[in-house]
Parts: structure tokens; C-alpha cells; sequence
């Protein structure tokens, strides 16, 4: 079969997995894409809690290559501004191929009630593109909200697509993914964090650990199926770099790049 037919049959007959994809950032991905629970950036395309106690702008770029091959990438964009007693984020995110695309933008507006409860709502734009079959939009609403419990332990809990909208034209009919996450982060110490997501019979753990200042190794699988990951981060001053690879059982490794800065 021809490369790029199989790529677009792939992609047509699995239109539903495909417009899942959600690209965590690679430090996310690296702990097995567990972003439920942890404070990070890429809560503006996770948990939209999970950006509420940023206290800077920031902006982080990633592509993640295919299993396969490289002609199927997902990258993303991501942007954080705390305004007042508020934080606003912005992502974008691209997932497929020429003749197969999902597109997304997702605006987020966060708050902390206080230095435990935080919540967030995300309003999503989703396109699709299917060459000769053409385009469609749905758009879609988020919520999440983010406890810290104690001071090492902190709850996550979001939904996706509370509306359960769907893209529906004469030639395309796939729902948009709507679907429960609820995770947990243990901070054991200043150098380690462990957290762990559950959803849809889905688990996954991962570690993330401070081998030195401004540089970090990060661990971590998820069940159904069984899948590796491992990663590396470096934070020297105000720029960011983190490499994730993914191992899946059936595809072999997957690579991922993230860059970003703190203003």
C-alpha cells in the first residue's frame, strides 16, 4: 500500500483516537503524561487548574515525532499570563498529517481560591481536515480544579468536553473525546515529585526528580497499553529544555522537544 495512503487510512478509520491526542509538554509526558495533579504550564492543555499559582508570564513551545514515522507530528504552543487575582493561558496545538489534521485552540481562565483550591475553565476551538472530505468545527468547554491537601500532597481532577460535542457534517461524523481524569502529586522532598492519573480504567505513574539545580531526570509507564517513558530537563536561569521519549510496545520510541522561557 502506498506510505501516504495507509497514513490517510490510518487516520480516517481512527479519526477518534487521533482527535484525543492532547500534547502534555515534554515534562508531562516523561512522567507518563501525568499532568492531573501537577502545577505546570501545560495545564493549558492538561488541567487548566494546574496553571492558577504561576506568578510570571511564560511560554513553552514542543513537537513530538510519530512512532512510525515522521510525516505524523503533534505540536503544540503554549502561553501563561498571570493578570490580578487571575491567569489566562493560551494553547495551540497540531496533530496529524497534510491529508488528515486536527487542529485546537484553547484559551484558559484560572483561579486560586487561596493557597489550597484552585479552579479553571478552557473554551476549545477543534478543527478537522480530511483531504476530499473536507473541514469542520466544534467547539468544546473544560473544567478543572486543582486542591492542595497538605503541603506535600496535592488532588486534580478535570473533565474534557462537558457539552459532549461532536464534529458532524454530510461527510464526517466523529465525536470530540469527552472523558474524567482525577490525579494525585506527592512532593516528598524538594528534589522529588511522584504523581499518578486514572481515568477511563487508565493508569498511569511517573517520577520526576532534581538530580542537580537546573537539571532533572523524569520516569514514568501507564497500563492499557504498557508503555515506558523517560525524560530530561534543563533550567538554567530563565530558559527551559526538556527531551521526553516514549516506548510503546508494538511501535518502538517516540522523541519529544520542548523549549520554553520565563519573562
Amino acid at each position: 500500500m502506498n506510505k501516504h495512503l495507509y497514513l490517510f487510512t490510518v487516520g480516517f478509520f481512527y479519526a477518534h483516537s487521533l482527535v484525543a491526542q492532547v500534547n502534555h509538554g515534554a515534562r508531562l509526558t516523561a512522567m507518563g503524561n501525568n499532568g492531573a495533579a501537577v502545577k505546570d504550564i501545560w495545564g493549558v492543555a492538561v488541567n487548566p487548574a494546574a496553571i492558577a499559582y504561576i506568578s510570571s508570564p511564560m511560554i513553552q513551545i514542543t513537537q513530538q515525532e510519530h512512532f512510525f514515522t515522521n510525516e505524523i507530528r503533534n505540536q503544540a504552543l503554549v502561553v501563561a499570563i498571570p493578570f490580578k487575582n487571575l491567569v489566562f493561558g493560551l494553547g495551540l496545538q497540531r496533530y496529524g498529517i497534510s491529508a488528515f489534521q486536527n487542529n485546537k485552540v484553547g484559551i484558559v481562565i484560572t483561579k486560586a481560591f487561596g493557597p489550597k483550591l484552585a479552579i479553571g475553565l478552557r473554551a476549545n476551538y477543534n478543527q478537522l481536515k480530511i483531504s476530499n472530505y473536507g473541514a469542520t468545527v466544534g467547539i468544546s468547554v473544560d473544567l478543572g480544579t486543582i486542591y492542595q491537601l497538605t503541603d506535600e500532597l496535592c488532588l486534580g481532577f478535570y473533565i474534557n468536553n462537558l457539552t459532549k460535542e461532536a464534529y458532524r457534517t454530510k461527510t464526517i461524523h466523529t465525536s470530540l473525546p469527552t472523558a474524567a481524569y482525577f490525579g494525585i502529586a506527592y512532593r516528598t522532598s524538594d528534589k522529588l515529585l511522584i504523581a499518578s492519573t486514572i481515568s477511563k480504567g487508565v493508569v498511569a505513574t511517573g517520577i520526576d526528580y532534581q538530580l542537580i539545580k537546573a537539571f532533572s531526570i523524569r520516569s514514568g509507564l501507564s497500563l492499557n497499553p504498557f508503555t515506558h517513558y523517560f525524560g530530561l530537563g534543563f533550567n538554567p536561569l530563565k530558559f527551559l529544555i526538556d527531551f521526553a521519549f516514549t516506548k510503546h510496545p508494538n511501535f518502538g520510541y517516540s522523541p519529544q522537544l520542548t523549549i520554553g522561557y520565563v519573562f
